[in-house]
């Protein structure tokens, strides 16, 4: 599963699909790690977003470098500090994907800085192929938030994760509350809330979520629905309430080759009570990993979304993708 715990390894670990950053600094009781990725993702059809593509590919490839600190402080604390930027191809400008710090103390820890809300740890059950992702509807449950205090506790099968994010501008603050239950026999179970405020004398947002994932041996199952509002005092044309799903499954033949599948789809209801689809899409991908540091693949995305042309007759909406990625770990 792609959940975090609670030990500084773990939730260091967030920032990188890597487990084999390089050791460049160890000293009594202080270490440094540095990690990342460079990844090829050319699309073909179809953007990723559904728009028709006019030449011949889409390149969204990207690179990524994150640095992984800890400090012993005494027996039973640890400090601990992440740092992750990315670059895209084509531009001259990293992106701050977390930038945190915090101390790890027993089966508990506290972080302060750029980095994930709580009910990550349950929408991270389906979030496990190249176009899943869907259940970080609203800012208070998505990854990769300024301004957050973050608490974590693990205990034996329980994990439990508690955030708030503060904002500089009056009512805007969000928070989020998230528990996962692993049982013996390979079913975990999670539920978190989420909520924020929209700005002063706007409305509020919030998203309730519930995960399932099943694991024996080399295949994993995991099904996420969630609800809740985008505005509550949205009105006429403006979105107001959504309702989202996904499921996936992941068959691992070898230590080389797997198979995924997606289906996410999300509607989304407005002021005036009209309903529309805001995504709907089923996906296979296969992976080839040479090593673990190398891998490759290839998806298909099948987009359910009516087309929708512009005024030159190119679809911007409902087109099909076609994904073809090379990554390297280092």
């Amino acid at each position: 599963m792609k959940y975090a715990a609670v030990a500084v390894a773990v939730l260091a670990s967030l920032t990188s699909g890597s487990v084999f950053a390089a050791k460049v600094y160890d000293s009594e009781g202080t270490e440094l790690k540095v990690g990342g990725r460079v990844e090829f993702r050319g699309d073909f059809i179809g953007t990723s977003k559904g728009a028709e593509i006019e030449g011949s590919m889409d390149d969204s490839t990207r690179a990524r470098l994150n640095l992984k600190g800890q400090s012993q402080l005494n027996d039973s604390m640890t400090a601990f500090a992440v740092y992750e930027a990315e670059q895209d191809t084509g531009t001259d400008q990293f992106e701050n994907r977390y930038m945190y710090a915090g101390v790890d103390f027993g089966q508990q820890a506290v972080s302060f800085g750029r980095q994930d809300m709580a009910s990550v740890i349950v929408s991270d059950f389906t979030d496990i192929t190249e176009f899943s992702g869907i259940q970080q509807v609203i800012d208070s449950s998505s990854d990769k938030q300024d301004s957050v205090f973050a608490y974590a506790l693990e205990m034996d099968a329980l994990q439990f994760q508690a955030t708030y994010q503060a904002e500089e501008a009056k009512d805007n603050d969000g928070y989020s509350i998230a528990g996962v239950y692993s049982t013996p026999f390979g079913l975990d179970l999670g539920l978190a809330y989420s909520g924020g405020d929209l700005g002063q004398g706007n409305g509020s947002e919030s998203q309730g979520l519930v995960g399932l994932a099943y694991s024996i041996e080399n295949l994993y199952l995991a099904a996420t629905y969630s609800r809740g509002d985008l505005d509550d005092k949205a009105a006429s044309n403006t979105d107001k309430e959504f309702e989202a799903m996904e499921f996936a499954a992941q068959y691992k033949f070898n230590q080389q080759i797997s198979l995924a599948a997606m289906y996410t789809f999300q509607e989304n209801k407005q002021g005036s009570g009209e309903k529309y689809d805001e995504k709907d899409g089923l996906e296979l991908v296969g992976y080839y990993k040479f090593n673990g540091h190398f891998r490759t693949y290839v998806a298909y995305y099948l987009n359910n979304l009516d087309k929708v042309a512009n005024a030159q007759g190119v679809n911007t909406q409902g087109e099909d993708t076609l994904r073809l990625g090379v990554r390297y770990d280092f």
